[in-house]
Parts: structure tokens; sequence; C-alpha cells
């Protein structure tokens, strides 16, 4: 089975096939991720990744009911985005994600969108996400480590009722099986 890195950018990964629509970037493959279907076939992937790229996208639902045709059965998808709260810094930020992403996806739903089957095995929240050349001061790990402690205890709650009183959440992060 092949693993599949979504939108790598500049973010190559050895032993996966790394997609993007940007030439200069140098995937393996450049493909636009807005357009259906993507050149793979059914059932073939064992783990995808999309790193801060679905809310780039123009509907993260079609997007999904893709990947889970490429994917195979067990298959691990490996989400990472903007949460909602932080999301409107990027100007080509076309979606804001919840945690109820996959909530629309279930065939008991009140709303559902295609014919898919993902279980979601855990979505953390980030409040401050680190990059590689920042520093973070200690104060603002210890305040990152205890705010994202309480805000993973419950992510509905946190959600709901206090994101935003902590300026809101720079990451979600999605763990997802496949189930076929």
């Amino acid at each position: 089975m092949s693993k599949l890195n979504l939108g790598c950018g500049n973010k190559k990964l050895a032993n996966y096939v790394n997609v993007d629509n940007r030439a200069e970037c140098t995937p393996d493959i450049v493909h636009d991720l807005n357009i259906f279907p993507y050149p793979f076939p059914d059932n073939h992937f064992s783990e995808i990744i999309l790193d801060h790229v679905i809310e780039h996208l123009q509907d993260p639902l079609l997007v999904l009911q893709e990947i889970y045709r490429i994917s195979a059965p067990d298959a691990e998808i490996f989400i990472n985005c903007p949460h909602f709260s932080g999301n409107w810094v990027h100007p080509g930020h076309k979606s804001a994600i919840s945690i109820h992403l996959f909530d629309f996806l279930k065939e008991d739903g009140e709303e559902v969108y295609g014919k898919t089957n993902f279980q979601v095995k855990k979505i953390t929240l980030c409040w401050f996400r680190y990059s590689k050349g920042k520093r973070a001061y200690l104060i603002l790990r210890f305040f990152n480590y205890l705010i994202n402690l309480l805000a993973n205890i419950s992510p509905r709650i946190t959600e709901r009722f206090w994101c935003y009183y902590v300026g809101g959440f720079e990451e979600i992060r999605f763990i997802v099986k496949v189930i076929k």
C-alpha cells in the first residue's frame, strides 16, 4: 500500500506520493485538489496526510469523499488545519473547520454528504502551534500546555463555550480511520 501527502507544498515526505498544484514545489504529481476525481485508483492508500491544506479548498466535504474513495480499508487519515476560532488570518482560507467536520459524513446524521464511513479516533485542539525557528518563552509554553490540557478534556465544550476567551486556537488535528 502507498502513502499520500496531499497539498505537500515544500514539505515533501520520503516514502509518500507528494501532491501539490504548484509545479515549482516539485511534487511527485501536480494536481489541483479542487478537481475531481483525483488521479488515483480506488482503495489504494493506507495513509493520507493533509497538513494545512483542507481549509484552502473549495469544498472540504467533497475532498473527504474523494479521500474515502482512494483510501484502502482501515487506512489512517491525518488532517491538521486551523481551528475556526483562529482561521481567518490567512487570506487563502476558504473554509472554517470545527470538531464537527466528520459529523456531516455519518450515515445517521441530520445532513449527510456522500457515502463514507470514517471513524474519528482523535481530535486535538492546539492553542499555540510551535514552528521550527520560533522560540517560545517559558511562560508561553506553560500557558500553552495548560490551555491545551484543559481544552482537550472536552473539545466539544471548549468549542461551544470558551475557545474565544483564550483568543482562539491555532490548530485542530484529526486522526481518522477509514471503515470499508
